[in-house]
């Protein structure tokens, strides 16, 4: 026992340095977890800018949607005023032909119906 000691005594053992496999090993784990993070974020980023166009597209088929029926309204207004404005030389033509004249103003008679 006496040698064992003494050599305790001789030569302390120093601690062992970290093996750099290890280290190694976790900073490939520290790296990965970093570029995961980084693809998660991008694709987060895209979902984000596509959502972000859809809503401009909707918004902008939305303003489309009602200049479309304002100009639908318009149309049917200004084809209701070419009817009437072409209506009413048309039957005067017709009338004049069938030798109907116009009314003058002091034999026009107007009466009120009973309810």
């Amino acid at each position: 026992m006496a040698t064992w000691a003494a050599r305790a005594e001789e030569a302390p053992t120093p601690r062992a340095a970290p093996r750099p496999a290890r280290r190694a090993r976790r900073e490939r784990r520290v790296t990965g977890g970093a570029l995961w993070i980084a693809v998660v974020a991008a694709l987060l980023a895209g979902v984000v800018a596509t959502n972000v166009a859809v809503l401009r597209l909707n918004m902008k088929l939305d303003r489309l949607g009602r200049e479309r029926a304002d100009l639908r309204a318009q149309n049917a207004a200004l084809s209701s005023q070419l009817s009437s404005a072409a209506a009413s030389p048309r039957i005067q033509q017709i009338a004049a032909r069938q030798g109907y004249v116009p009314a003058a103003s002091n034999q026009t008679s107007y009466f009120t119906l009973r309810r």
